[in-house]
């Protein structure tokens, strides 16, 4: 292609697993800063969840052994009683993952939120301080941030599809909200996150897949010597609040440890998607100042290798007065 062409390698491009290297960076550099107050909202989700749902589980607890009687037996004659069992089991079963699920995202977005800029700033190299960043994010619009990130993104989940377009779409969300360059943040997450939609959920993905991967390694000997789960301990009867909260840290203690990775990965992919929009635009509005015509060869344009538009970067075959992605006129001429 001929070199008058605008290049558009000068953008940042990063190749996802170099994100996810620079998030690891990040994770380490700042671990044991980010532990206190994302690992104190982890313990605190930890409590919360426990008083609110140890009454649902017991119910699960009693119901279980008539459930699984009638999925061993003739489940399409069903007398009212086991139907009545069934849905029983299936609407506590729901509640008590909506309300785990509630609690745990809200008591994640929130820590996330409040060390979000400090990261941002770290990361790009600007003084910053954490205890100034958590008083400039403690401010009205988290809650705007909690209701769609926490409690939206919570129903959503409970139906997984909708969950994840949510995450996928307004995550960067927890960065926007109180930053001074956005007036709209909702509006500026989308843009960051628009076209990008699979890196952030396979950061997402990857997350999640080292939490399994070092849980079950952590579970297969530390279940050895600890038994994590006791009926006694949920009977209205005998119920031990405290040792239910022990058990269900001891057996989260890998997602508490890793509970600052997440950000860290998305600082790393926040950072890079919005230096890539940003020349993005400068360079279209750099095109629209200042009119100009690139020439190529009519084999490049024609037959050869094809042309880019230099607003989106489209790859185009041959040469159209407009760009078939995005609309743009093209102002090329031929040699």
């Amino acid at each position: 292609m001929s070199d008058n062409y605008p290049k558009l390698n000068s953008y940042s491009s990063k190749r996802f697993k170099d994100i996810i290297a620079e998030g690891f960076y990040l994770f380490g550099k700042n671990w044991l800063t980010l532990i206190l107050p994302i690992g104190l909202f982890f313990i605190v989700s930890l409590i919360i969840k426990n008083l609110l749902i140890v009454e649902l589980e017991w119910q699960l607890i009693t119901i279980t052994p008539a459930f699984n009687a009638i999925l061993e037996g003739d489940s399409f004659v069903l007398t009212p009683t086991e139907v009545e069992i069934m849905l029983r089991f299936i609407v506590v079963g729901l509640s008590s993952i909506f309300l785990d699920s509630l609690v745990s995202t809200v008591f994640t977005v929130i820590p996330l939120c409040l060390v979000s800029n400090y990261l941002y700033n770290k990361f790009i190299g600007k003084p910053t301080s954490l205890i100034s960043e958590l008083k400039k994010a403690l401010n009205g619009k988290l809650f705007l941030v909690l209701l769609l990130l926490g409690v939206v993104f919570s129903v959503g989940w409970v139906l997984f599809v909708p969950g994840i377009i949510l995450f996928g779409f307004y995550i960067f969300y927890i960065f926007t909200y109180h930053s001074e360059d956005s007036e709209h943040p909702i509006k500026e997450a989308r843009h960051v996150a628009k076209g990008e939609f699979w890196k952030i959920i396979g950061v997402f993905i990857f997350y999640n897949l080292i939490i399994i991967l070092c849980g079950n390694i952590y579970h297969s000997i530390i279940e050895n010597f600890v038994v994590f789960y006791n009926p006694i301990f949920y009977n209205p009867l005998t119920r031990d609040y405290g040792a239910i909260i022990l058990f269900d840290f001891i057996y989260k203690i890998v997602p508490f440890l890793f509970s600052p990775l997440l950000i860290c990965l998305l600082t790393a992919l926040f950072v890079d998607l919005k230096k890539k929009k940003e020349q993005l635009l400068q360079h279209k509005l750099s095109y629209q100042e200042t009119p100009q015509s690139y020439k190529v060869s009519s084999y490049e344009a024609v037959s050869g290798s094809g042309l880019y538009c230099p607003f989106c970067g489209n790859f185009m075959r041959r040469k159209f007065d407009f760009c078939l992605h995005c609309g743009e006129k093209l102002n090329f001429e031929i040699e």
